[in-house]
């Protein structure tokens, strides 16, 4: 071991009185902040995972949004022969109302073909109980109007048909085949699906939106099988949108509050930096005789500095190790239990576990020492200048 490292945990272990105390304060502030900082980013970034993986499991990776009068079958054949498409489902949009006994609901009707493979693929996982016959409801609106599998509701269509007397809204009887749950709310809430060919009798000439959902082999990946759909279906009068362009300003304020929040916790680690300082300075009062000693005995400026940089990075750097390792424990007991929990209904999900990323822990380790470093500088800039002469001649 190096003389100068010998010296500086000398100076640090044997610590009495007020500089004792200011070391386990010097500590004890990197630590929390530390901690405090990897734990809060932790949420913050457990948050942001699960609602991605929400969004992946229960919507589409990419929307086809037909506005003109193209060939949906055509289309999809180019859709599915696309690389990297898994699944393809067309759809058309309706919106109506459901009454039963009395308690009507605003829905969204989206008529698809219940017999295409690809779309009873995507919709058994989510089939709560029922089967696909008749109109298959979200479970919230289920819920809402009080509905089971086999009950009888109105479906009721807002362009109504014309009479000498007005419009009169257009109404039919429809059993409840099934019900969905998808733990998100425009869906379960809002979304009814319904087989096209009867949705299509229904609403005949009614407002409509046609596309078709996509879903690809890697979701992250999604824009490559975009930019790849734009090439083949070359039109004005089809949109092609991922679920990246869709959630993109949802998930670019959750980055920025994620950044400001860091920045702000960073200022704790800061704070406690100035102990660090003021440690310095108290050690450099006591320890003058020793200084004039050790530069007596040919001790360079540059090692005199080393010591006392070596002693407050020391408490920097055992700050941090500690403060990391007791983040990844309290964040292993909050995801083992699911201690914080959150209104489902609002969150999308009923806890958000801590993911502590390995790039977060290293910024965090990083900036503590930066700030450890230029907190001890000063200090032991100071006392690497102390006159020997004036301090023997005092003694």
């Amino acid at each position: 071991m190096n003389l100068h490292l010998r010296i500086a945990l000398r100076y640090l272990i044997s610590s009495r009185g007020s500089t004792l105390l200011i070391t386990f304060i010097a500590f004890l502030g990197v630590f929390l902040g530390v901690c405090a900082i990897l734990l809060t980013v932790g949420v913050f970034t457990g948050f942001q995972d699960s609602l991605r993986d929400k969004i992946l499991a229960n919507t589409p990776h990419i929307i086809v949004s037909l506005l003109g009068d193209e060939d949906k079958e055509e289309v999809k054949k180019i859709v599915k022969e696309t690389e990297g498409v898994v699944r393809a489902v067309p759809f058309v949009i309706y919106s109506g109302v459901l009454s039963y006994e009395g308690r009507i609901q605003p829905i969204t009707v989206k008529a698809v073909d219940y017999g295409d493979k690809d779309f009873r693929e995507m919709i058994k996982k989510h089939l709560k109980e029922g089967s696909l016959e008749g109109l298959v409801l979200g479970e919230g609106i289920a819920e809402s109007l009080g509905v089971r599998v086999n009950d009888i509701v109105f479906l009721v269509s807002p362009t109504g048909i014309r009479t000498p007397t007005g419009f009169i809204p257009k109404t039919r009887r429809m059993r409840v085949g099934g019900i969905f749950a998808t733990g998100t709310y425009d869906k379960d809430f809002v979304l009814v699906f319904m087989d096209v060919r009867e949705a299509k009798r229904f609403f005949k000439r009614g407002f409509s939106l046609e596309g078709i959902d996509v879903y690809v082999k890697d979701p992250y990946r999604v824009q490559e099988v975009k930019e790849r759909l734009e090439k083949s279906l070359k039109d004005d009068l089809i949109i092609v949108r991922s679920w990246i362009d869709l959630n993109r300003p949802l998930f670019n304020a959750l980055q920025l509050e994620k950044l400001a929040l860091f920045l702000i916790l960073l200022l704790m680690v800061l704070i406690a930096s100035f102990n660090i300082t003021s440690l310095l300075f108290v050690k450099t009062k006591e320890r003058t005789k020793d200084i004039a000693i050790l530069k007596t005995f040919g001790m360079a400026r540059g090692d005199i500095l080393r010591i006392f940089l070596t002693v407050g990075l020391s408490i920097g750097v055992t700050g941090a190790l500690v403060g990391t390792l007791v983040a990844f424990v309290a964040a292993y007991f909050i995801n083992e239990y699911r201690l914080i929990r959150v209104p489902e209904e609002v969150y999308m999900m009923s806890y958000i576990p801590v993911h502590i990323k390995p790039k977060d822990a290293i910024m965090t380790f990083a900036g503590t020492l930066i700030l450890s470093f230029i907190a001890s500088l000063i200090p032991s800039v100071r006392a690497s200048k102390e006159n020997i002469v004036s301090v023997l001649r005092n003694e």
